[in-house]
């Protein structure tokens, strides 16, 4: 039963903290090698549309999020296979190129890149992934190694934990369970630095990339997006 239907409001908060997972997890989908799922809702527009209610329910302009090349893409009509091939051309290009990525995709790299670090960090010293890994094993998760080998400071995993962050909390709101509510605040705050730290500038890294369509495009919504939640996290 909704509840509308029983007459009790909505918190807001709990509204807020859907929308805030939401987001999350549908940008994840873009950070690992993308799927031919993700491809399929790139053509028939249901990735955009999603993009657009988010940001509606956030409070922000839906327009934001628009799409410029949508009217295009279905002129074209390229198939699943077609789209997943140029979005993982673009993956490529931007954050795996064996040579020379445009844009770092794991934290320590990027803030290593991005602030002219002296001492690049390495793989066994990589302060960010060892502190995220903890935060995840806190939160009774860990990486399944038999399914990604990205270290723990990767964006679709801090992404991916703070869309669960996110609908803890959200969870926890709607059965009022304050306990809960409390245990899962103090898990995104001790993990938020992660996000930002980087995450804002990672976005607009992307949208000023020039790199095909769609990422300048999730780069663009992004920083928007990160805006918004920092001032209401503020």
């Amino acid at each position: 039963m909704s509840h509308a239907a029983t007459g009790n409001p909505i918190h807001p908060d709990l509204l807020r903290f859907q929308g805030y997972a939401d987001f999350f997890r549908l940008a994840s989908m873009f950070f690992l090698s993308p799927s031919e799922e993700l491809a399929q809702g790139v053509i028939d527009g249901s990735v955009f549309d999603d993009m657009r209610a988010i940001f509606e329910d956030a409070g922000l302009d839906p327009s934001c999020a628009a799409f410029a090349h949508e009217s295009a893409l279905r002129r074209e009509n390229p198939t699943a296979s077609e789209m997943r091939t140029e979005l993982r051309r673009d993956y490529t290009a931007l954050f795996t190129h064996p040579e020379r990525p445009l844009v770092a995709i794991c934290e320590m790299r990027f803030r290593d890149g991005r602030d002219r670090a002296e001492a690049p960090s390495t793989p066994f010293l990589n302060e960010a992934a060892l502190h995220a890994e903890s935060c995840y094993r806190a939160a009774g998760l860990s990486l399944d190694g038999s399914r990604s080998r990205e270290p723990g400071d990767h964006l679709a995993i801090e992404l991916e934990f703070m869309a669960y962050l996110n609908a803890r909390l959200a969870e926890a709101l709607e059965r009022n369970d304050l306990d809960a509510h409390r245990r899962w605040e103090e898990a995104l705050s001790e993990f938020e630095p992660h996000l930002t730290s980087w995450v804002p500038d990672f976005f607009s890294a992307c949208e000023h990339s020039g790199c095909g369509t769609v990422y300048p495009w999730l780069g663009r919504i992004g920083a928007v997006f990160m805006e918004r939640y920092l001032e209401d996290r503020a």
